[in-house]
């Protein structure tokens, strides 16, 4: 069976699939009709890009699963006037309904994620998921445990910070983990050149796929930097030695919503 599968009848040999090629393993002969050279087939990296932009639907590789493919409806599509209304209003929610996200917008959410842009497409990113408050307090407990037991090693304005978060979350005033029914965490591996730009670039996606399905999150910084050195936490999250923590995300519904748009900071831009 050949690497590269053509219809013929629809290929309009107008070169769309062997321009976008990453590796440039596509080729054109001299009709015109791309090819893959099998010799070559080893080179792909499977991102789909000659699907993608064939706007005929006659061709794809043996990596990729045609029953997965889905024609793009130009009616969903959202306008750029949408989109900017959609960034401007996400922001960070610290303020959680008690009740768990349920699977279906869960599911949804993490299929989004899948397409999020990764360094040759490797997509190396594991996810860790709490599924209900009770464990995601059981993590944010590790934290504050871990805080408690360092406290003295840390430089004095970082000493007194974790001393007031500590009293803060004893107090019961959850400062660690809002309070939030689930943490999702991405995991790569720890050799991976990678793993902080991918890992980051996936929790953005996630990031933006829960504010399209109403989901409230934020980025858990206590946690993350506490993760990557606390042996409790990992073995609790099941992270090996040889894994990376790129980074983790509380996430639930929301108790509010955002209302009006706010100003920012302008950006520093140098234009060379």
């Amino acid at each position: 069976m050949p690497f590269f599968h053509l219809d013929k009848e629809k290929c309009k040999k107008d070169g769309i699939c062997s321009a976008v090629c990453v590796t440039g393993i596509i080729k054109n002969d001299d009709n015109h009709s791309p090819y893959i050279n099998e010799k070559n087939a080893y080179k792909c990296i499977s991102c789909g890009l000659c699907v993608a932009f064939c706007p005929h639907e006659a061709c794809y590789v043996e990596n990729l699963d045609p029953a997965q493919f889905s024609k793009v409806n130009k009616d969903t599509l959202a306008s750029s006037e949408q989109l900017d209304t959609f960034i401007k209003t996400r922001r960070s929610v610290r303020i959680f309904r008690k009740n768990a996200v349920d699977d279906e917008t869960l599911n949804k959410i993490m299929d989004n994620v899948r397409y999020a842009p990764s360094a040759k497409n490797t997509h190396n990113n594991r996810w860790i998921i709490t599924k209900s408050r009770e464990e995601t307090v059981k993590l944010g407990d590790l934290v504050v445990k871990y805080m408690q037991e360092h406290i003295l090693e840390m430089p004095e304005e970082h000493a007194l910070h974790y001393k007031l978060l500590c009293r803060a979350y004893q107090s019961g005033k959850d400062v660690i983990m809002r309070d939030a029914p689930h943490i999702i965490v991405a995991v790569l591996p720890d050799k991976y050149e990678w793993k902080a730009e991918d890992g980051s670039t996936a929790l953005a996606y996630f990031e933006l796929s829960t504010h399209a399905h109403n989901i409230g999150c934020v980025w858990a910084g206590y946690f993350t930097s506490v993760a990557r050195v606390y042996k409790p936490l990992r073995d609790a999250l099941g992270i090996k030695d040889d894994e990376y923590i790129a980074g983790a995300q509380l996430f639930g519904n929301p108790v509010y919503k955002t209302r009006q748009i706010t100003s920012r900071k302008p950006n520093n831009i140098s234009y060379i």
